[in-house]
């Protein structure tokens, strides 16, 4: 199958979170999987410095005037990771430049002509290069023009939503920068504030999310950001798949980041990386405490404001340690600064790939206390490493943990702590019972085992992306043999 894969960020390009290591991950494996894939991204300053692309010898240029800009574009090839071509549409005076979407925690002021101008580039590139995929594959706000622009067409669009908290609001006076170019479709209707994924969402032949809960989970008006009824009147349900991992970056039998391997049945060298996680957080690591770690983008999402309700308990919880990772909003910045005080704890505010591993791989237990996760992927990281997570019962923690209780030790399902509801008292619970699971060593060791089981490899996740595509595709099959070409 022909699949052309747009996006904001994909590794080992360009990312900002768990959008680029999905992207990433899902255009190799399907690459490898033996599809013809095309990936399109933006020429960011920070893809420009890492020398992977051949801006010597651009393969097309683009008018100022199809790309609504002032000045011309071009695209440049990349490397062809795991066979996946890779394309960069590069227009200097919207990409060259820091931040990928903004900095100083604001956007960029012209996003909307940004990421309008990569979607013209992107399709007209796929005209000019004569690549006429089966399907486009869009991801989050920043793609989603190409199924307004493409609903004319017969090419079928899917659309998937990453985080439905990230929609692409601009107001009534930007709306010219998403006006079409000539050749292109038709025109988004209205005159007031563009919605940028709200209309991807309308106008998409299907439209996915990254776990089956959370696709039902936006249905409702708790979750589902002011668009609840938008999704609810789509002709066709939401589908819901889960994200995979990287198996081969997240594998803690050959982590280049981690002073020593291990394997489910041999955790010998978990205990080096454990005492190595401590040495590097300035603790110590007694036999019979348990570590708690995590890895966060510091945001409200993500439960931080949890942490600092229990502030009181942290520092003597029964003698746990507690390692804590991430960078985000200055207020929980500062909360980690002053946490890293403690006794029993040690913080870095930092985005740094080796803390990761080395937190992932040593802690006893991952703390990712969501409010809410469209699905999460250090929660199946950790269970790889052997760290068991606690997670709120939500969007993909719910559908890749199953809570550790009497029944499910018994039967030997359980792999993570799990509490109902997202509040002090619910994470104050779950660390209680990390406690006493890690009090007993022997079941413990079961729990850790069942999860480290797991397969949560982007090999599992295909087959749900391949029979997705194979239904969009056979429901917009052309009437004629001759496909028509693209906008």
């Amino acid at each position: 199958m022909r699949i052309l894969q747009l996006a904001s960020e994909a590794v080992p390009f360009a990312k900002t979170g768990g959008l680029g290591d999905v992207v990433g991950a899902l255009t190799r494996h399907l690459a490898a999987a033996g599809h013809e894939v095309d990936l399109v991204l933006p020429f960011y300053r920070s893809v420009a410095a890492t020398g992977q692309a051949d801006e010597r010898r651009p393969a097309l240029r683009f008018a100022p005037t199809e790309l609504g800009t002032a000045g011309e574009g071009r695209l440049v090839s990349g490397p062809a990771p795991g066979g996946a071509r890779t394309w960069f549409v590069d227009v200097s005076e919207l990409f060259d430049r820091d931040g990928l979407y903004g900095t100083a925690g604001a956007d960029h002021p012209d996003n909307l002509l940004r990421f309008a101008a990569f979607v013209r580039a992107a399709l007209l590139a796929a005209d000019r290069l004569a690549f006429t995929p089966d399907v486009v594959h869009c991801h989050d706000w920043q793609t989603a023009l190409a199924p307004v622009w493409l609903a004319d067409t017969d090419v079928p669009t899917v659309l998937t939503i990453h985080n439905l908290a990230y929609q692409g609001w601009f107001p009534a006076a930007d709306r010219a920068h998403a006006d079409v170019a000539p050749g292109f479709g038709r025109r988004l209707p209205g005159a007031g504030d563009l919605h940028l994924l709200r209309e991807g969402l309308t106008a998409a032949d299907q439209v996915t999310t990254v776990s089956p809960t959370y696709a039902s989970e936006i249905l409702l008006p708790e979750l589902g950001c002011g668009l609840d009824e938008v999704l609810r009147d789509l002709e066709r349900p939401v589908v819901g798949i889960l994200n995979g991992i990287d198996t081969e970056v997240w594998n803690p039998a050959h982590d280049p980041y981690l002073p020593d391997g291990w394997r489910v049945g041999d955790l010998f060298g978990r205990r080096s990386v454990r005492a190595a996680l401590a040495d590097e957080f300035g603790l110590d690591a007694p036999t019979g405490i348990p570590i708690f770690g995590l890895v966060s983008r510091l945001v409200e999402q993500k439960g931080i404001d949890l942490l600092e309700e229990l502030r009181p308990r942290i520092a003597g919880w029964r003698g746990a340690r507690f390692v804590l990772l991430g960078t985000g909003e200055a207020r929980y910045e500062r909360l980690l600064e002053e946490l890293d005080e403690l006794p029993h704890v040690g913080a870095r505010v930092a985005f740094d790939e080796r803390l990761a591993h080395l937190v992932e791989g040593g802690s006893d237990f991952f703390l990712m206390p969501s409010k809410f996760e469209p699905c999460g992927l250090n929660q199946m990281i950790s269970q790889r490493y052997g760290a068991l997570p606690i997670v709120h019962r939500t969007g993909g923690l719910a559908d890749t943990v199953t809570p550790a209780d009497a029944r499910t030790i018994a039967d030997g399902s359980a792999t993570g702590i799990v509490f109902e509801h997202f509040d002090a008292a619910g994470l104050e619970w779950a660390i209680e019972e990390a406690i006493r699971l890690y009090a007993d060593p022997a079941t413990y060791a079961r729990v850790q085992a069942a999860a480290m089981r797991l397969d949560h490899s982007w090999k599992s996740r295909l087959p749900a992306y391949e029979a997705l595509y194979d239904r969009v595709v056979a429901r917009r099959a052309p009437s004629t043999s001759a496909p028509p070409p693209m906008p």
